[in-house]
């Protein structure tokens, strides 16, 4: 076979099973199986070097080496993958492409895809999905979605590694302290702010705070709505973006809660505060999770994250990096061995495992969130609810992005600090963000 191997992607089953039944009454089984015939690909075993191509914050080199190296040495030994870590001064990818130092896998979250379209990188993946039979029935389909809502596309230009998941965090002393019921799976946004203001007092000099909700981008994106129409101009003054702004100052802005360091949106703060023991809840992340691992001393669990009563059975936005082939890349089907390789059930289950959320359908992947981590074993944790509700896909104009988020992050931190109310700040906020959309479209 020279430098081919056969790959086995899917088999098809073409026996017969006949059940005979004689007239005596007796019974014999009688089953006639053909040998199955299998759909093959032939793959290039040709030694090849595959340009992985990702910031720190999805890979770092440890995750890098766990989650992709090795479990590709070993599936595909021919392919030898080389690490470009784009958060390093010189290697981003616009001074990539320029270099003519072209990646061939580019990992990145959703305004990535939009970037690789602008530098006319963004491939098509579908005919290689095809080709070796990947099933993406085994994905999430919030997941696959959310790669051609951003890619503005209804191709798929990537495909999801894992998703970053949430859930609301808290410390267990601090309830029993103050004799508050501890939350529970399934509350909506104003029941945790209601635990909130039972735990929100002054004792023995020290402000003792019930619940940081993150900013109010995140209910945004829980209950997609949007910060431009159709048209591209800003809804922000609409009905639903001021009950929005209302329902934040409601669970949060109130004395004892949102008094000064606490009267800006900073999530750092906030988890310091919670790690401390002052804090009793917080909506964190994997990475809040992650952190949780050096308190030692905190009785702490996790429920699932606050839900929108207009969308019950919804988390926050999808957050997953997605891997995806340039199309200039020469070694196209073996970057495709490497994404599927990230798509296999042994990597899945180790992301599970290590507290990155599988984007699998799998409950058997998903009920092991969490369970590798050595800190959080024998421990009645109620990890599993961080992958218990699906994420939400908003729908976003090719205008919005993180300065647009800032505009809106901007209104509320004004209304926080009681600087304006919030018709003011939303109308103030409606004129900027149209301005900035109308100097995008110029540009």
């Amino acid at each position: 076979m020279d430098n081919y191997v056969l790959r086995k992607t899917g088999i098809v089953i073409t026996g017969l099973t006949l059940m005979i039944t004689g007239c005596s009454g007796g019974v014999d089984s009688v089953k006639t199986v053909k040998p199955a015939e299998e759909k093959q690909v032939k793959l290039d075993t040709t030694p090849v070097k595959v340009k992985f191509a990702t910031t720190s914050g999805p890979f770092n080199e440890k995750d890098f080496q766990q989650y992709v190296k090795d479990p590709v040495a070993k599936k595909y030994p021919h392919i030898t993958l080389e690490y470009i870590n784009m958060s390093e001064k010189g290697l981003s990818l616009n001074e990539l492409v320029a270099a003519g130092n072209l990646p061939d896998i580019v990992v990145g979250y959703g305004a990535t895809l939009k970037q690789l379209k602008d530098l006319q990188l963004f491939y098509t993946l579908e005919p290689l999905i095809k080709k070796y039979n990947l099933d993406l029935n085994r994905i999430s389909p919030e997941m696959l979605e959310y790669i051609k809502v951003n890619g503005a596309s209804d191709s798929l230009g990537g495909l999801p590694a894992y998703n970053n998941t949430f859930g609301l965090f808290n410390n267990k002393g601090l309830f029993d302290k103050f004799g508050v019921p501890y939350p529970k799976d399934g509350m909506t946004w104003e029941e945790v702010g209601d635990l909130g203001r039972k735990i929100t007092q002054m004792y023995d000099g020290v402000q003792y705070r019930g619940f940081f909700p993150d900013g109010v981008n995140r209910m945004i994106n829980q209950i997609t709505l949007t910060q431009l129409d159709k048209n591209d101009k800003s809804m922000l003054t609409t009905e639903p973006w001021k009950n929005a702004f209302e329902l934040w100052n409601k669970i949060y802005n109130y004395p004892g809660s949102s008094d000064p360091p606490f009267n800006t949106i900073n999530f750092s703060n906030n988890q310091a505060a919670f790690l401390k023991g002052e804090l009793a809840m917080i909506t964190g992340y994997s990475a809040t999770l992650l952190a949780l691992r050096e308190a030692k001393d905190m009785s702490w669990d996790v429920v699932t994250y606050p839900q929108h009563k207009s969308k019950m059975g919804y988390s926050t936005n999808v957050d997953t990096p997605n891997l995806s082939i340039t199309e200039q890349s020469k070694v196209k089907d073996a970057a495709f061995l490497v994404i599927e390789t990230v798509l296999s059930d042994e990597v899945q289950l180790d992301f599970s495992r290590n507290a990155k959320m599988s984007v699998l359908t799998s409950d058997k992947v998903k009920q092991e969130f969490g369970k590798g981590i050595p800190e959080f074993q024998g421990k009645p944790l109620n990890l599993v609810s961080m992958v218990n509700l699906k994420p939400s896909v908003p729908r976003i104009s090719q205008y919005q992005g993180s300065d647009t988020n800032k505009i809106v992050s901007d209104a509320y931190e004004v209304v926080l600090r009681k600087e304006k109310d919030i018709n003011t700040a939303l109308r103030e906020a409606d004129e900027a963000l149209n301005k900035l959309v109308e100097s995008k479209k110029k540009q």
